[in-house]
């Protein structure tokens, strides 16, 4: 819709928001994995997956980022999972055209600026 689901993680050391993010586990699909890190993260049940696109991480000891795309499966209320998260809400896009400011660095950051630009995230993987 016009809201998108950022949150702020416990370890961090000051107010920096960011998509739902997490590992993926021995023998577990990606989408799965999406699945199962919203799911424990915030409570959420989400439908509709699609890949955008993947960034080298070495911050998690040379990972790899991977970015998708998803909708809300059901009910919109967080339940916050309190050893992961310092707190999650539903931004609007007109919020995040008015306070957003894209580092320019990490793939998830690009993904709120698509968002925010009004773009459609389901096409935006068939042009990058």
């Amino acid at each position: 819709g016009d809201s998108i689901l950022l949150a702020r993680s416990v370890r961090s050391t000051f107010r920096h928001y960011s998509l739902i993010s997490g590992y993926v586990e021995v023998g577990e699909t990606l989408e799965h994995a999406v699945r199962r890190e919203v799911m424990e993260e915030v409570g959420l049940k989400v439908k509709n997956l699609r890949y955008y696109k993947s960034q080298p991480w070495g911050i998690s000891g040379g990972g790899l980022l991977l970015g998708y795309w998803c909708e809300l499966d059901g009910d919109e209320t967080i339940h916050l999972d309190n050893f992961e998260l310092a707190d999650g809400a539903w931004v609007s896009r007109k919020e995040l055209q008015e306070t957003f400011v894209n580092n320019g660095i990490a793939l998830t950051a690009e993904m709120i600026a698509e968002f925010a630009a009004g773009r459609d995230p389901y096409s935006l993987e068939k042009n990058k």
